[in-house]
């Protein structure tokens, strides 16, 4: 992974959360769920936003990081699935980002 995909996920992660400051509040909930279900929290865009900050906050560059550092390679795998998975239909998206299919998880 290079520092041009870290780079590009916050730019993606800050344009999320600028999207869904300007969205009406609770416009995002499925309808037939209400705020006050315990499984609204699932779906609310700051805590989404916030996991993706955590994990880019998370990753260490695997190529400076021994062998044994499987936190760190989980981390790299789990950055690069959320570039593939979520903002591959983005400007800026390259496929050699995305994990090999071999690639253990």
């Amino acid at each position: 992974m290079t520092a041009e995909l870290i780079t590009w996920l916050r730019e993606q992660i800050d344009a999320d959360e600028v999207a869904a400051a300007h969205q009406p509040p609770m416009s995002w909930l499925p309808e037939g769920l209400s705020p006050d279900n315990p499984l609204a929290a699932l779906y609310s865009p700051a805590r989404t936003i916030a996991m993706r900050r955590d994990l880019l906050a998370a990753w260490r560059d695997p190529e400076h990081a021994g062998t044994q550092d499987h936190d760190g390679q989980s981390t790299d795998w789990s950055l690069r699935v959320l570039a593939a998975t979520v903002y591959s239909d983005r400007p800026g998206y390259r496929e050699e980002w995305a994990p090999a299919a071999d690639e253990p998880a």
